[in-house]
């Protein structure tokens, strides 16, 4: 008897594409663990609840269900940099924020150290993975398209945590 392999969750699929062209632009290492914290976990589950009402306010403001690729490009700013900021806060010992403010607007507001933000400016992380969801979306997607953007959301969110934890470990870096 042969065993068919089943089909991946849609959040899987999701994360699958994700990591693969984290993997691919060599923002993740094969073989690599991706860097976190307890705490780092915990304050992705608090920013992303505030994320989806953010997100359910927006809609109903706008009278629509869907979000346009401009929006969708800046979450996928606001993650990134929410992710390093977490990284930033973390490493400093600093009080975790948890502001939605630039959600769907192209500048992000983040409090980190100069060099951190000097780097987050000079990456095009946020519009690689952004183009690769849009990408895996036109190509059939998987399941609800607002919790596949969320799955995405939150690997570029962890994908630019680890980034962050390793810069700042090859800056030697100490807070303030």
């Amino acid at each position: 008897m042969t065993q068919e392999k089943s089909p991946l969750s849609p959040a899987a699929a999701v994360a699958r594409t994700m990591i693969a062209e984290a993997r691919q632009r060599g923002y993740l290492v094969p073989g690599e663990s991706v860097l976190t914290a307890p705490e780092l976990a915990e304050a992705e589950k608090e920013l992303f609840l505030r994320m989806f009402a953010e997100l359910k306010k927006h809609l109903h403001q706008s009278g629509r269900r869907e979000l346009s690729e401009d929006e969708i490009a800046s979450l996928f700013n606001y993650a990134f940099g929410k992710g390093a900021e977490q990284a930033y806060n973390y490493l400093s010992g600093q009080k975790q924020e948890f502001d939605v403010a630039g959600m769907f607007q192209s500048r992000v507001a983040l409090y980190v150290d100069d060099r951190l933000m000097n780097f987050l400016k000079s990456s095009s992380a946020a519009a690689e993975l952004g183009a690769a969801f849009l990408d895996f979306q036109a190509a059939g997607g998987a399941g609800e398209p607002i919790l596949a953007l969320f799955e995405a959301l939150k690997w570029t969110l962890r994908i630019a945590v680890h980034l962050a934890l390793k810069w700042m470990e090859d800056w030697s870096f100490s807070p303030r």
